[in-house]
């Protein structure tokens, strides 16, 4: 067959009997002119050109060493589970990688919204230096242990493959970053102008400003981490899976906990006074908000995106055991 026959019929072959060393190289340069990525397995000498040549290629452990030589990734157990394993824990890992890049971006696209339009509100510094560097630990450093640790779910294994064209951030997380972030940052900024607001914070008798710019700081800080909740999953449901990441909860609690021991400690270093129970509870009850905020986006603004398409025929779909929601790590 020419190449244009095969490259035409590619997408549904599934075995070829008898292929010779140049039969395999040749099915992976054909693959991968068609943007497919491509994993080769193999474990004597005439597998060595195709090891080399694929994406990822997978030596067997009782293979030549000329085999482990060319290939990228050596299965030490002879296991084919292994690869399905393999790819599962990359695709966890590539999502939790993008909810990263989702909130991180989220908080800065609203921070940085704060920071320029404070000045034409009447507010030189609504976030000082010092509290912008809690910020940038909290989206940084914080963030990455948070999404660390997400759950291995079997159903990734029903997506298709990602194509090695398509952008690392897809139109849902565009909405999520944009939508999320100008909410987030209209709230702040509501925050800030409005004389109601202003009059909830009030000492002997008179709002006071040092009160209301350590609340507007919490108020930014809880709103972030609320809206972390939204970006673990694109379900409705902010709990989905949730307990299955316990350093998830560990690291919001951390967060929370600082941020309230900041304002009772922080003095001028972070321009922050002390707060009452009632303060934090209108904190809280106004920066949670973001959750069934985003909640709306989910339901009205993500189905008419562009998103991945599940393949319920997969060949991967029963990999792994139907009353089980989650791969345990080994």
């Amino acid at each position: 067959m020419s190449d244009v026959e095969v490259k035409r019929i590619i997408s549904s072959l599934r075995v070829i009997a008898s292929a010779l060393p140049t039969d395999k190289s040749r099915m992976v340069t054909l693959s991968q002119a068609e943007g497919l990525v491509v994993g080769m397995t193999g474990d004597g000498v005439n597998d060595a050109a195709a090891l080399k040549k694929a994406d990822v290629g997978f030596a067997m452990g009782s293979g030549t060493e000329v085999a482990k030589e060319a290939s990228d990734i050596v299965i030490l157990d002879d296991n084919i589970d292994s690869i399905m394993s393999s790819v599962l824990y990359g695709r966890t890992i590539f999502k939790s990688i993008r909810k990263f890049i989702v909130f991180q971006s989220t908080v800065n696209l609203s921070s940085s919204l704060i920071v320029f339009l404070g000045p034409f509100l009447g507010f030189d510094f609504p976030l000082t230096l010092i509290q912008l560097l809690w910020v940038n630990l909290v989206m940084d450093t914080l963030a990455a242990l948070a999404y660390g640790g997400e759950a291995v779910l079997k159903r990734y294994m029903n997506e298709k493959p990602i194509r090695r064209t398509e952008a690392i951030i897809s139109p849902d997380m565009w909405s999520s970053i944009l939508v999320n972030g100008l909410f987030i940052a209209f709230a702040c900024i509501t925050f800030l102008i409005n004389d109601n607001v202003l009059n909830l914070f009030v000492r002997n008798g008179t709002p006071n400003t040092e009160v209301f710019l350590t609340a507007f700081f919490s108020f930014f800080i809880f709103l972030t981490n609320f809206n972390s909740f939204n970006v673990r999953t694109t379900s409705v449901n902010i709990f989905d899976n949730l307990l299955n990441n316990s350093g998830f909860i560990l690291v919001i609690l951390v967060i929370f906990t600082t941020q309230i021991t900041f304002t009772y400690i922080g003095g001028s270093l972070l321009r922050t006074v002390p707060l009452y129970a009632y303060e934090w509870l209108y904190i809280i009850g106004a920066s949670i908000i973001v959750i069934p905020f985003d909640m709306l986006r989910k339901l009205y603004v993500s189905p008419f995106l562009p998103t991945h398409i599940i393949d319920t025929s997969s060949d991967f779909s029963g990999a792994y055991d139907e009353e089980e929601n989650t791969l345990k790590k080994e």
